[in-house]
């Protein structure tokens, strides 16, 4: 029973009083060279290890940005950088190298495509917490041309064990339990204190060791009628040989399905970020009419109609401004997985400025040129009377980003936005059985038929042209797309020899002309930026248009007599 007792004693006290630390450090291996950027990959928040602390030191400010892995690697490219790989708990120290690169870079602090960015100057006490399922990896820079920090070291759980503490438990308290059987089992002699205590320690030891004690004995005669109960049970649940296979094939498919798990390409508060930033820039240049002012937040069609607009308006003639940018409320959002979402990236989002349900919502895509690039505003436009758009959540999974020549749809999106500049033209043409009734289409036909009426002995001629190069397209869930497009309108009125000089009839015509008449040809361009629904393959549904507008952007003489 003493060996028990000693046994007993130090297996306790390597469990507790000897126990190593709950926590150890690791540090970081020196490197010859410096890199513009620091990488800490996923794998240093090991959840064996988790939580993780990272302390992180510089000579001078730097920002910490944590994105989902894959987003950080697309932006780190080629540029030199150091990554952190892993652990080595036997020697704790980081496991990282050097690569070699471009070594100078962007910025990356409050990058779109991170989902959050921490400053910090000279030291930063970093706990990896991740956001959401997935690889996250955490990217540090000074400025993307001084050197990223690169003193670091990580604190995490100790799982440093003292491998003789749970054999000592169990074979000392054995023996104590079996020193006070045979003290039990002979000749009767008054018990003491002593051996009370003696088996207390013992059954204490089992509890620590996790052996388990029965409360009491148990007969064979009655444990094997349960047991044998238990056997019959078990028979007459056996599944058939063929239910077990198909098991057997559940079973395999379902590793499967968990790798095809995907993530929207921005999560909600992101999204939040970049509609906010994007209203406030819109906002300033709409105040200043500056063009560049939309640089940040602004590209293709949507930037050249606002220039377009800001030149008109310097000319003091009466016309509306811009519609503003309202995103403080997001109302649906088909943001895309990354299965398919490569650069760029193209988000459809629906925003208004309250949660009045009398409030026109604004339809609005967003692109991102490259991983380094900000999302910014290529189409904005609001909804049209009794139009809609799918109600889609933030990071529903079924939505993916499409090609122009996407297959499985009523209508390719690249024929389907040339099939609308043709009916826009001519309201007879073969297409427009294939667009649903639509106010939009209603007003430039009624337009068009005016125009031509009051041109006289005028001819009046249109043509329109689809951009292919600015058509974007994102999934819906119920099989259908989401297309936005730019077609470039011209109306041109042609004099013919019987036909009077063409009078212009409204000032804007006459300040961008330059004159009130003309003897020669006149032609008027337009942009009309459009958002429609396309149904999915084998429906019987039409396409349906979600926002558009008419904008014009010059008015010319193009010939003389």
């Amino acid at each position: 029973m003493l060996l028990g007792a000693v046994a007993l004693f130090v297996g306790i006290g390597q469990k507790t009083f000897w126990a190593p630390p709950e926590t150890v450090t690791a540090t970081m291996p020196a490197f010859e060279g410096t890199a513009p950027l620091t990488v800490i990959e996923p794998s240093i928040n090991d959840p064996e290890i988790a939580p993780v602390e990272l302390k992180i030191e510089s000579e001078g400010t730097f920002t910490a940005s944590l994105g989902r892995s894959y987003d950080v690697e697309a932006w780190v490219g080629d540029a030199q950088h150091i990554s952190l790989t892993g652990i080595d708990r036997e020697v704790h120290q980081l496991q990282a190298e050097l690569v070699e690169g471009e070594t100078e870079v962007p910025n990356p602090a409050g990058a779109d495509i991170f989902f959050d960015s921490q400053e910090a100057d000279g030291q930063m006490t970093y706990r990896w917490t991740a956001p959401d399922n997935g690889s996250w990896s955490l990217l540090l820079a000074a400025d993307g041309t001084e050197p990223a920090p690169a003193t670091i070291s990580v604190t995490y759980l100790n799982d440093a064990v003292m491998p003789l503490a749970l054999p000592l438990i169990i074979v000392g308290s054995l023996l104590l339990v079996g020193g006070l059987a045979f003290l039990l089992v002979r000749p009767s002699k008054p018990k003491n204190r002593a051996q009370h205590s003696l088996a207390l320690v013992a059954i204490l030891g089992l509890g620590l060791s996790g052996v388990m004690i029965p409360a009491a004995p148990v007969e064979e005669s009655e444990s094997a009628a349960p047991a044998e109960e238990e056997a019959e049970q078990t028979a007459s649940e056996q599944p058939s040989e063929e239910a077990s296979q198909e098991a057997t094939e559940e079973a395999a498919e379902a590793p499967a399905e968990q790798t095809t798990t995907t993530f929207p390409v921005v999560t909600e508060e992101q999204l939040d970020r970049i509609l906010s930033d994007a209203q406030a820039v819109v906002a300033k240049a709409d105040e200043s009419m500056v063009t560049k002012d939309l640089n940040n937040r602004a590209v293709g069609g949507f930037r050249w109609i606002r220039d377009k607009r800001y030149s008109i308006l310097e000319k003091d003639v009466e016309v509306a401004k811009p519609a503003a940018l309202n995103t403080e409320v997001i109302r649906s959002a088909a943001v895309p997985n990354t299965s398919e979402a490569n650069f760029p990236r193209v988000i459809n989002v629906v925003t208004a400025k309250d949660n009045d349900p009398n409030t026109l919502p604004m339809a609005i895509t967003l692109i991102q040129a490259n991983a380094r690039e900000n999302y910014k505003v290529v189409f904005a436009s609001q909804m049209l009377p009794a139009s809609s758009f799918p109600g889609i959540a933030v990071g529903d999974p079924s939505v993916k980003q499409l090609g122009v020549d996407a297959e499985g749809l009523s209508v390719k999106p690249q024929d389907a936005i040339k099939q609308l500049a043709e009916v826009l033209t001519d309201e007879k043409s073969d297409h427009a059985g294939n667009f649903a009734e639509s106010e939009f289409i209603k007003a430039i036909h009624a337009g068009q038929k005016a125009e031509q009426e009051a041109a006289n002995e005028a001819n009046v001629k249109y043509t329109r042209k689809a951009s292919e190069k600015e058509t974007y397209v994102v999934s819906a869930p119920d099989g259908g797309a989401i297309v936005t497009g730019m077609i470039n309108s011209t109306t041109t009125f042609e004099r013919t020899e019987d036909s009077d000089p063409l009078t212009s009839t409204d000032d804007l015509t006459k300040a961008l002309l330059g004159t009130s008449t003309s003897r020669g040809n006149v032609s008027i361009n337009y942009a009309e930026p459009v958002m429609f629904y396309i149904p999915a393959g084998g429906s019987e549904d039409k396409i349906q248009l979600i926002a558009g507008e008419v904008a014009l952007l010059e008015v010319k003489q193009v010939e003389e007599d």
